[in-house]
């Protein structure tokens, strides 16, 4: 008989291995560890059942904050036409604003619909209609071999931001892999039915993996910023929406290139809230911050974490609209006036932050003093840098720019086109974390 030993170091990180996946919940069946929205739920026998009736519904489970791992369940919708939709909802902030994967029992034995049996959305804004329309093919697709409508299936979803694969029945193959369109990536879990819709849900085992930890970046957009918000909370008729998704699938690329994660916070930055951060990123902001949101962030720079802090000239914001230089004076940087050039275009130079030169966007930026400069517009060039970095001696770090175009994603502006803010921005992000 062969005989196998294991090292300490081996047992350790099999161990170690084991507990970050977790194990299925026995909790999962008893009704206290969820809450339902839009429908009675019954429990019964291992089974959890959520009536139909108008609009969405979905049973949250409480506490859940699902990043990457699998879910596994068995879901049992029935085959009535345009009437049973049952998935599982994830990256759930509230009850508008989530993702879900979802199925179509009813288009299981239909040849001619075949390619809509399943769905990703991602809520409010890109439901299934959405995204047919603007990307056929896509967000769904078929299920080989499909399933009986009026059968139990078994669900897989491998997830690993951004990736969400699908498998049913234990196919070895997935029935659908696509990117989530979310900026933060993590969130609650629940049970979802759409449009007067019932659905049945059992064995539902979920196993997170938590080895590989991202960098947390939280976006301030609690105090009136001009220009960057948290998309999936404004109105479709706002107009700055077409915008602030552009940008936020650009945001998308820089943290997914840096492993990070990105989330917003919408009200006043306190010490609970900055303790989960690895970055603030505070861009253009028109409200003041009070003393005690100035020393939060001064307790979270000097614990280590990393500040990114946008103005620009006077035209967007002016220094008397906002105390971002409260922030900042500890540190040796303050924002001075607008720059005296007109000539659009910037660059950087090679630092700790960018180790090559990179064409970046520019025009009527504010002056920024202290630290160490490492970015300028062409037309003056080292007169007036208006950006620079510095190290705090408790190991915080910040990035203080005077101009907001860069970190917009701006590609061209007058006459000037292929500036490197992609590439601008994940250096950024790098150095910080």
């Amino acid at each position: 008989m062969k005989q196998f030993s294991f090292s300490p170091t081996w047992a350790i990180m099999l161990l170690l291995s084991f507990t970050m996946m977790g194990q299925s919940n026995k909790k999962l069946t008893n009704p206290d560890s969820w809450e339902v929205q839009n429908r009675d739920v019954s429990f019964d026998m291992g089974v959890i059942h959520l009536d139909d009736r108008p609009g969405d519904g979905v049973l949250w489970l409480k506490g859940s904050d699902f990043h990457n791992g699998t879910i596994e369940l068995d879901i049992k919708g029935k085959d009535k036409t345009g009437a049973s939709f049952v998935g599982l909802a994830f990256n759930g902030k509230n009850d508008s604003i989530f993702d879900a994967v979802y199925f179509r029992p009813f288009n299981f034995n239909d040849p001619e619909k075949q390619d809509h049996m399943m769905q990703y959305i991602a809520m409010p804004h890109l439901d299934w209609k959405k995204l047919r329309e603007e990307y056929p093919g896509k967000y769904e697709n078929t299920i080989s071999p499909a399933p009986q409508p009026n059968d139990w299936f078994h669900v897989t979803l491998n997830i690993n931001y951004p990736e969400v694969k699908v498998y049913v029945n234990h196919s070895m193959t997935p029935s659908l892999v696509v990117e989530q369109i979310n900026l933060s990536g993590h969130g609650k879990i629940g049970l979802w039915v759409g449009e007067s819709s019932e659905g049945w849900f059992k064995n539902i085992s979920i196993k997170e993996n938590k080895m590989n930890s991202l960098t947390h970046i939280l976006m301030d957009v609690g105090h009136n910023p001009v220009f960057w918000n948290d998309p999936k909370s404004m109105s479709m008729e706002n107009e700055k929406i077409g915008r602030v998704y552009m940008m936020s699938e650009e945001l998308m690329k820089t943290a997914n290139n840096v492993h990070a994660q990105v989330d917003y916070a919408y009200g006043e930055l306190s010490d609970d809230l900055l303790a989960n951060t690895d970055i603030l990123f505070i861009h253009i902001p028109k409200k003041k911050y009070t003393e005690n949101e100035v020393r939060a962030i001064h307790r979270f720079i000097d614990g280590g974490g990393g500040l990114f802090l946008v103005m620009d000239s006077d035209y967007w914001s002016s220094l008397n609209d906002t105390n971002v230089n409260d922030i900042i004076a500890p540190y040796g940087i303050q924002y001075g006036d607008a720059i005296p050039d007109k000539l659009p275009g910037g660059h950087t130079v090679k630092s700790e932050i960018t180790d090559k030169p990179l064409k970046i966007s520019y025009h009527e930026a504010r002056k920024v003093l202290g630290g160490t400069p490492f970015c300028y517009g062409d037309e003056l060039d080292k007169a007036y840098p208006f950006a620079t970095y510095t190290k705090t001696m408790k190991g915080g770090k910040l990035v203080v720019l005077g101009e907001a175009m860069a970190s917009l994603y701006m590609t061209s502006w007058q006459g000037v086109d292929d500036y490197q803010c992609q590439d601008f921005m994940q250096d950024v992000f790098n150095w910080l974390k």
